[in-house]
């Protein structure tokens, strides 16, 4: 499974930054930035932020996002995102691994409420500190590609820019999956859906709770005794990677929920 998951981790990348066309105007659930000059579809982090900007509701990036999450959950996130599948090649690199505490994973809520939704609504996404001009997915998609093209005047902004996304790099060399855990404000939207997700790994009754499928866990999710989920302790948390299946000794994992 996990050579099947890189196969399909390699093609959404391609898929997702073609640059041959461009529906900007259609947002796809993952964190791609689409002011890259090769992306082919809009972020609903970056929409819903300049929407809510203009005092409006884009209800159809919200009727997207709520859809792909009650049907597959953070299954996009595991599979499909690129930078979800950047930081999988980030954690492989030889480094210091270290644990982070369990409620650092609530922070990413703050993020979407402050820095994606209050920050241009109280402000503008003009602002600073609005979550588009600091995320490092935009960074590496947009900021250093466009600097390289027309060049950039604004030195200060690009260089905090770079800071921050070099903290994440270097963190998710340390953490697996981190900038997921602890910031990104899209799997802060899709979390709670991953409750009702239709794709969703589960135990059946040939479960021995040994505990592997915690082991390998990339979202340090925590097994449950109720045998109602793999993840019943945090189940917002897992992305389907389905590392657990793989490794159960009893074969007792399903996907379909």
């Amino acid at each position: 499974m996990e050579k099947i998951r890189l196969k399909v981790q390699i093609a959404c990348v391609a898929l997702l930054n073609l640059g041959l066309f461009q529906w900007q105007t259609v947002c796809f659930p993952v964190l791609n930035c689409h002011s890259c000059p090769t992306a082919i579809f809009a972020c609903p982090v970056g929409i819903i932020g300049q929407f809510i900007g203009l005092g409006l509701i884009p209800l159809s990036v919200v009727g997207i996002v709520a859809i792909a999450g009650l049907t597959v959950g953070r299954f996009l996130c595991g599979w499909v995102c690129p930078f979800g599948f950047l930081q999988d090649l980030l954690y492989k690199v030889p480094y210091i691994k270290f644990d982070i505490p369990r409620w650092t994973r609530f922070i990413k809520y703050g993020v979407f409420a402050g820095l994606v939704v209050a920050v241009p609504f109280f402000l503008t996404p003009g602002f600073p500190a609005y979550f588009c001009r600091l995320c490092p997915v935009a960074t590496i998609e947009s900021a250093v590609p466009w600097a390289v093209i027309n060049g950039t005047t604004d030195i200060f902004s690009l260089t905090l820019r770079l800071v921050i996304l070099f903290a994440v790099v270097v963190a998710a060399m340390g953490h697996r999956r981190f900038f997921c855990k602890v910031i990104c404000p899209l799997g802060a939207v899709l979390a709670p859906l991953n409750r009702f997700a239709l794709i969703f790994p589960e135990r059946n009754d040939k479960c021995t709770d040994c505990g592997a499928c915690n082991k390998v866990c990339p979202m340090e999710t925590k097994q449950g005794e109720s045998k109602l989920g793999v993840y019943d302790g945090a189940p917002e948390e897992c992305i389907s990677c389905l590392e657990c299946r793989d490794k159960c000794p009893t074969d007792s994992i399903k996907i379909w929920g």
